[in-house]
């Protein structure tokens, strides 16, 4: 390597040498940037100061109309079925006596008919014997022996006067077929199904000329005339209620309003809307006829709630703690609510005098610094 080489690769390192011991003498000379403490943000909510009054409130529940009466129609004897004075069909209407069906009877009247002629045939053969035997019965069975007639139902039996008779008629089966026939005329009764009270059908399971068997079911009957409105009220007011109160009911089109009155209150909670069942009598209505299934709206009136204060409901967390605000810092309390309504709330057991905030918070905690909106 030359001289002249040596000395040009001296000079470069001694440039860059001198360059970094100037670079580190500048740097110490630089004034660091001052740090910036974070911007406290302050928070605003809104707050009133807790006043409590007397106030006169409505409770309102909306439910569906049922009927007060079901029943599943089943016959208790086996047979054709034949149609009775009104259609066997879904939604038909009928009245409370109307005949709803028949089974076929003539085999079961016929039998019925042989029974009382066989039993005929056993006074018969008695009343010489009454005669001579038990003079003092004789009139009262003779009488009662023509008082038969196999198309109608079989009279009473006279009064036995003694034991010494009671064995005879026991011995000749006479108080036996005398059961055994009032028996056969109640089963002959079954065979024909009135309807119970003012109603419908809502489901028909089996048509005219079909085969009815005992327990199986026929149709569904409803009552008309007597219906109830079912309503869920939370179990935290239901105190406010009581059976025999009247209630004053809107109709779903809100073109009807009228009274009815409580039947009952449930003495459980139903677990899929967590509040308590309260039915009420409205077949008391006297213009729209109104139907089951409708929804309708019941409104409690008349209910005092002395020394309480209202606020929106989003304000409460946690079932029953709020925020309030003291020396401009959110503190958590619990309060006493008194009744709930569908937005707002009747509450106390705060201090009067309390800033309580009156809005839901998100990410609030206790002692965090906010001020109140004006």
């Amino acid at each position: 390597m030359t001289k002249r080489n040596l000395i040009i690769i001296g000079s470069v390192l001694l440039i860059l040498i001198i360059s970094f011991m100037l670079s580190g003498v500048f740097s110490k000379m630089k004034k660091e940037p001052e740090k910036k403490l974070p911007e406290q943000i302050k928070r605003y909510v809104k707050a009133v100061p807790v006043k409590y009054e007397t106030f006169h409130s409505e409770l309102k529940a909306t439910g569906r109309v049922s009927t007060q009466n079901y029943i599943d129609l089943s016959a208790e004897v086996r047979g054709k079925i034949f149609p009775g004075q009104v259609p066997l069909k879904k939604g038909q209407s009928f009245r409370k006596g109307q005949l709803l069906l028949k089974v076929y009877d003539k085999e079961a009247k016929l039998a019925l008919k042989a029974h009382k002629s066989r039993f005929l045939n056993s006074l018969a053969n008695i009343l010489p014997d009454f005669k001579i035997d038990f003079k003092n019965s004789y009139n009262d069975w003779n009488t009662f022996f023509n008082s038969i007639d196999i198309e109608k139902n079989i009279p009473e039996l006279p009064k036995i006067k003694s034991d010494k008779e009671k064995i005879y008629l026991a011995g000749r089966n006479i108080l036996s077929d005398w059961y055994s026939i009032k028996s056969e005329e109640i089963v002959l009764r079954k065979y024909y199904i009135y309807a119970p009270f003012n109603g419908a059908f809502t489901d028909v399971y089996a048509e005219p000329g079909a085969i009815a068997s005992p327990g199986v079911r026929i149709a569904r009957l409803i009552r008309t005339d007597k219906l109830e409105l079912e309503v869920p009220v939370e179990s935290s007011n239901i105190y406010f209620l009581k059976t025999g109160q009247k209630v004053k009911i809107i109709s779903s089109d809100k073109n009807e309003i009228f009274t009815g009155r409580i039947l009952r209150i449930s003495d459980f909670v139903d677990p899929k809307t967590q509040s308590v069942p309260v039915f009420i009598d409205i077949s008391g209505r006297k213009n729209k006829r109104v139907y089951q299934g409708e929804y309708m709206t019941a409104v409690f009136s008349n209910i005092t709630l002395e020394n309480v204060f209202e606020i929106p409901r989003e304000a409460v967390f946690n079932q029953n703690k709020v925020f309030v605000v003291k020396d401009g810092k959110l503190r958590n309390k619990s309060v006493v609510i008194q009744k709930l309504n569908e937005e707002t709330l009747f509450f106390n057991g705060l201090p009067e005098g309390s800033t309580i905030v009156t809005e839901a918070l998100i990410n609030a905690v206790d002692n965090m610094d906010v001020e109140i909106l004006k």
